[in-house]
């Protein structure tokens, strides 16, 4: 399955922090009726969560780059 995703997106949500993303993804999923919107933002959230996990080094030096071009 091809999911077109907008890296700077990914990247703002690696910036919180895992513990931010577990919770939100706790709220998010908690909620029975999801608007689009938040069933995409559950989706970038445990997509972003699955890479900090399984490449925590390439997600750091993801993020210091987007931090340098602001």
């Amino acid at each position: 399955m091809n999911i077109e995703r907008s890296i700077e997106r990914d990247v703002k949500a690696m910036t919180m922090g895992l513990d931010v993303i577990n919770s939100q993804i706790d709220a998010l999923s908690g909620n029975v009726k999801l608007r689009k919107a938040e069933r995409k933002r559950l989706d970038r959230l445990r997509a972003v969560k699955v890479q900090m996990v399984d490449n925590p080094d390439e997600c750091a030096k993801l993020v210091k780059r987007y931090k340098e071009m602001l």
